[in-house]
């Protein structure tokens, strides 16, 4: 396949996903502004190696893990950032209000999601975003992530059990 074919794959890719992906950045970052940053460089670094990413059997699992690695990297530079200048925590830098790149979503419910995503560590956003919006399951969450399956059961519910905490009107024990 040449270089014209390639990049057709590629665009008919990104048309198809692109909600996906920003919807998937958006509960990773807490962030419209930062998850459409973020869908850029994971759609970049896919299309560097596209070549060999279309002939995967699942090229959206692959570059929903180099969106999941990208996020990782963003908040480790940010906790080295925090380290070092002592500034405040993320959590109260994020927005209460968003659309998750769903326009059928009403502002109130996406603002209801970003609110129940809040208190959640990087791994358990990551492991919730893909378990259940996402829809992955254990098993294939576990493969994306690169960790045990146990691992996933046990990050779920936590995750949960801190949404609840926090929530507890809006999430049933």
């Amino acid at each position: 396949m040449n270089k014209a074919d390639a990049r057709s794959n590629f665009e008919e890719f990104v048309a198809s996903n692109l909600n996906t992906l920003v919807r998937i950045a958006r509960s990773l970052t807490g962030d419209a502004d930062a998850a459409d940053d973020l869908t850029q460089l994971a759609l970049e670094k896919a299309y560097r190696s596209w070549a060999k990413v279309m002939l995967l059997s699942d090229p959206l699992a692959y570059v929903r893990r180099i969106l999941v690695n990208s996020a990782y990297d963003s908040w480790r530079r940010k906790k080295r950032f925090r380290e070092l200048f002592g500034a405040k925590s993320d959590a109260a830098d994020l927005p209460a209000q968003s659309r998750w790149g769903n326009p059928e979503l009403s502002f109130d419910a996406s603002a209801q999601l970003d609110e129940l995503l809040r208190p959640l560590t990087e791994r358990e956003r990551a492991v919730i975003t893909l378990r259940f919006l996402v829809d992955l399951s254990e098993a294939a969450t576990a493969d994306e992530l690169g960790i045990a399956v146990g691992t996933v059961k046990s990050t779920t519910a936590r995750a949960l059990n801190r949404m609840r905490s926090a929530n507890p009107l809006k999430i049933g024990a």
